[in-house]
């Protein structure tokens, strides 16, 4: 489990952080309310799990730590696409693995044998982000 830790109100729209042990993405901006009288102030924002696409709202008191997750980008031949998974090959070691397809319907629609694609590793799973090249 590959994390580092960040302040909750260092965070903003598009990093991403783990939300009850799965990782998610920020989608709005942080609203940051202030403390009352005998309260902490809070910060407040939508997150979308980037694996199930999953909604959620978060509210977490500003002054606490976050764990953010480390985010290895690398690149990947597609070897061959079934109807749940892709065959991809990695650019620099030549490692053949198997992944699921990504969630975003663009993505997973556009995809085709020989296609070069962006992947993430994170916190031990792989998940294309994007395509390279068409």
């Amino acid at each position: 489990m590959s994390v580092t830790r960040k302040d909750a109100n260092q965070l903003k729209r598009g990093n991403y952080l783990l939300v009850d042990g799965e990782v998610c993405r920020i989608t709005s901006e942080p609203q940051h309310s202030k403390a009352g009288k005998h309260g902490h102030a809070k910060m407040r924002f939508d997150a979308e799990n980037m694996f199930t696409g999953k909604k959620s709202s978060v509210v977490m008191p500003a002054g606490d730590t976050v764990e953010v997750p480390n985010i290895e980008k690398r690149t990947a031949q597609v070897i061959s696409k079934s109807s749940d998974s892709v065959t991809l090959m990695d650019s620099e070691s030549f490692e053949n693995f198997e992944t699921g397809l990504p969630t975003d319907e663009d993505i997973k629609a556009r995809i085709a044998t020989e296609q070069n694609v962006e992947y993430w590793i994170v916190m031990g799973k792989k998940i294309i982000q994007r395509i390279i090249n068409e």
